[in-house]
């Protein structure tokens, strides 16, 4: 294959919302919402991406994708 794969949206998607779960979660709440972070990276992973790939997909236009996924879908 010419291009390299990329990463499903909907599971970027789901990881940025883990991640930004967590930041904002109750001290008490940490453990739980890393491990929520944690499986949908490892959702990601098995796909066999790697934390490359996750990092090199972060941009400006899939944030601004992500905001837009969240309010649509009222999260």
């Amino acid at each position: 294959m010419d291009e390299k794969m990329k990463i499903p949206k909907e599971l970027m998607f789901e990881y940025l919302l883990s991640l930004e779960n967590y930041r904002e979660s109750h001290p008490t709440l940490k453990d739980i919402t890393m491990k929520e972070a944690l499986e949908a990276q490892k959702k990601i992973i098995d796909l066999g991406f790697t934390d490359k790939d996750i990092i090199d997909m972060k941009s400006e236009e899939l944030l601004l994708e992500y905001r837009i996924w969240r309010k649509d879908s009222g999260l």
